[in-house]
């Protein structure tokens, strides 16, 4: 006879325990208000770059429409004086006039000291992303000071190791800290009626030649940083409410829960045939349907302990 191969069974593993009553109470709470806590925070972060983005073009409008209507680029005396003056006014960071013709570059910021480091990084993000509104570099002028301090010679005057000394201190501050700027490009048209036009991104070419392009780079900190601690009071707010209503959930949860196990061991009491002793009721607060519910078992328990004891032999009626 040939053995007959004994197959075993794997035991089947548990089935996952459901959640408790008390963590979906918490969880139908809270998981509402931190919604909409989020959705109000992707609102007010889209609305805030909305406002950013339009006082940074209404900044950079201005000075464009100021400095196309009186610069002239052949002039270089004239050309520095006044860039310096609209670098001077609130939130302009940087302005650089690029003429179509022969005439010279002119680039400067409110931080004359490190155009030489600016430009560049300038120029490489607009070569690279020439259709971004904003361009952010980590500050790296210490670096850039101290590389220049290690290229001077042994003879160099003190006065200017005292000042790039001097500039390495000040800029340890900030190093490595994002410089954001929204810039804004405009083309300057020379009309042929004799005016000049503005032309702003994404609108159509005026009839005309091209004098020269403003970049113009605006920054925004204070406002930004305004915003900023807005959408933070926003989302602390929702915290804070999304913790105190499932605290309360939690509360009113661990009470029926309370009240269900009682009825819970109760019917398994009941179910082995106990059913001498009563059913205590937790007192707390005002009397509820599960109070009421607990109460009506109780009623059952006792009627059912009455009847039981008349059926026994020599039990009373």
């Amino acid at each position: 006879m040939t053995a007959t191969p004994q197959t075993t069974t794997a035991p089947s593993a548990p089935a996952p325990r459901p959640l408790s009553l008390r963590t979906k109470a918490v969880l139908i709470t809270a998981l509402p208000i931190l919604t909409l806590g989020f959705l109000l925070a992707a609102i007010l972060t889209a609305q805030r770059r909305a406002e950013v983005n339009s006082i940074s073009r209404n900044v950079s409008y201005s000075v464009g429409s100021l400095l196309a209507s009186t610069l002239d680029v052949t002039d270089l005396t004239q050309v520095s004086t006044q860039l310096r003056a609209a670098v001077a006014a609130p939130s302009v960071a940087f302005i650089d006039v690029q003429p179509a013709g022969d005439a010279p570059r002119a680039f400067i910021s409110d931080d004359p000291q490190t155009d030489w480091l600016l430009r560049p990084q300038l120029d490489a993000a607009l070569r690279d992303h020439p259709q971004d509104t904003h361009f952010s570099w980590p500050d790296t002028r210490a670096d850039a000071y101290r590389a220049a301090q290690d290229t001077l010679s042994p003879d160099a005057p003190a006065s200017v190791r005292d000042h790039l000394d001097a500039a390495q201190t000040t800029l340890r501050a900030t190093y490595g800290q994002p410089r954001t700027y929204d810039i804004t490009q405009l083309d300057v048209f020379d009309t042929p009626f004799g005016t000049r036009a503005l032309r702003l991104p994404g609108q159509p070419t005026p009839p005309g030649e091209r004098l020269f392009r403003l970049t113009i780079g605006v920054t925004l900190g204070d406002l930004t940083a305004t915003l900023h601690r807005q959408l933070l009071i926003v989302l602390t707010a929702c915290l804070i409410t999304a913790a105190a209503a499932a605290l309360l959930a939690w509360l009113a949860a661990r009470r029926v829960v309370t009240l269900l196990l009682t009825i819970t061991h109760a019917a398994q009491q009941a179910s082995l045939g106990q059913l001498h002793d009563p059913i205590h009721i937790p007192r707390r607060g005002r009397p509820d349907e599960l109070s009421d519910l607990i109460q009506a078992i109780e009623r059952l328990r006792v009627s059912l302990h009455l009847a039981l004891n008349r059926l026994r032999p020599g039990g009373r009626p």
